[in-house]
């Protein structure tokens, strides 16, 4: 895989754009008139214009933008608990990213470095937007109730955390009785029972049925179809920059908001709807990084530039679902690739349990980070990884960490079984031995 970012992917990105051309039937009038062919172009970016409103763009995913923000400011304040100095925290706190209502003037704890922002107020972005009102409904596997119910339920484990000064400023402020990291927990099980859920369960699963000839809601201001819309609504879930192939893998990767943004306009500010990577096109890129023979950031991605373009030039319905599917597949190998990711890393810790190199902390994230991600995995329809996969899974993930020593019987088959974990998740999503064995 060539690394994007350098000078040859540029060359690259040229010849995607002169033979990035599909050809897509359209019926003719006249019975013994052969099908014309339409050329359509597909750009290397996320960008379309309008097909009504002259030199407007027809993207629009803002409330999207709003939910990667909340979702990570969430993430960023269950994290605070744990930090010297920390103030104690309620799950009201919580529930004013997760419930969140515009009356609350709120402005993001994201920053993209020392750049300025275009709006770093969520109402200002979009309004009416939070997490809960998103989220599936459907028991998590494992835990026979919604993911709902395990968001109150861990805020509230945290905000009694909170009240012994023991706990606050320490791990164990976001860590319940049993050793699992909820800070972890309720970011990757909210990435996928919203985020994934949405894209994959609510928007491409629906978009073959959405109209694609005129103004949404018939409304002379929209600069798109219901198609367009729902497309681009599915892709901000994705939370990729419109740039994003110009984007390398280590720099989607990288901890710091100069790697995975980009003032890509030139107006000296962020704008996080076009310009800032979030979550799981993140993902997507650490496991390039960390991969081999793998692109799942240009497969999502070229996915999801293909058939908005075959949307917006009225191609062909089939050509649409086959993105879709592409699409769909690449965010399902991101969440399985990253659940293999952290049970090597859960391995890693547990073979230094009881030696001098032993840190339960780091064991307990990883541990919830294996665990919250398979939790993830269940919320498309268009998955490979089934539900009977997923419930063998969770029986051998458990509830929380082992801390069994090496040498023991238990150690033995909990290394054993985590094992069988990484081949179940091989065979779904055909992934190579090698991947699996380094990711």
């Amino acid at each position: 895989m060539y690394q994007r970012g350098d000078s040859n992917h540029w060359i690259a990105i040229l010849l995607m754009a002169c033979s990035l051309l599909f050809m897509v039937g359209c019926g003719d009038d006249e019975e013994d008139e052969e099908d014309a062919e339409v050329a359509i172009e597909v750009p290397t970016a996320y960008t379309f214009d309008s097909r009504f409103i002259e030199g407007e763009s027809s993207v629009s995913y803002s409330g999207q933008t709003v939910r990667n923000l909340l979702w990570q400011d969430l993430k960023i304040k269950t994290d605070s608990v744990g930090k010297s100095g920390a103030q104690a925290l309620t799950a009201n706190d919580f529930n004013a990213l997760y419930d969140h209502k515009d009356a609350s003037n709120m402005k993001t704890l994201t920053t993209a470095g020392g750049t300025p922002l275009v709006a770093d107020a969520y109402s200002k972005i979009s309004t009416g937007k939070n997490l809960k009102g998103k989220i599936s409904a459907d028991p998590v596997i494992g835990y026979g109730k919604p993911a709902d119910a395990l968001v109150q339920e861990w805020f509230q484990t945290i905000a009694e955390n909170c009240k012994d000064s023991s706990k606050l400023g320490t791990a164990a402020a976001y860590t319940d009785e049993n050793g699992v990291d909820l800070s972890q927990m309720i970011n990757k099980v909210l990435v996928g029972a919203v985020h994934y859920y949405q894209s994959t369960g609510v928007y491409l699963n629906g978009i073959l049925e959405q109209e694609n000839s005129k103004q949404y809601k018939d409304d002379p201001a929209k600069t798109y179809t219901a198609m367009e819309h729902k497309w681009d609504e599915a892709f901000g879930y994705f939370g990729a920059a419109r740039d994003y192939l110009s984007y390398s893998d280590a720099q989607l990767a990288g901890k710091t908001p100069a790697e995975f943004s980009r003032d890509s306009n030139g107006d000296g500010k962020i704008d996080f709807k076009s310009e800032y990577n979030f979550g799981l096109s993140r993902n997507a890129g650490k496991r390039d990084k960390g991969g081999s023979g793998t692109d799942l950031t240009k497969d999502i991605f070229q996915a999801f530039v293909t058939g908005r373009a075959i949307i917006a030039g009225e191609g062909d319905i089939n050509q649409v679902a086959a993105q879709r599917e592409i699409a769909a597949a690449g965010m399902e190998k991101v969440l399985a690739a990253t659940v293999v990711h952290y049970i090597n890393d859960t391995l890693a810790d547990m073979s230094k349990l009881g030696t001098a190199d032993e840190n339960k902390k780091d064991l307990n994230k990883h541990w919830a980070e294996m665990k919250g991600f398979t939790v993830a995995l269940q919320y498309s329809p268009f998955k490979k990884v089934t539900d009977g996969n997923l419930a063998e899974l969770h029986g051998i993930m458990g509830k929380s960490p082992s801390y069994a020593k090496p040498g023991s019987a238990e150690y033995d088959q909990t290394v054993a079984n985590y094992k069988r974990a990484k081949q179940v998740l091989q065979v779904a999503c055909g992934f190579s031995a090698e991947n699996v064995a380094k990711w």
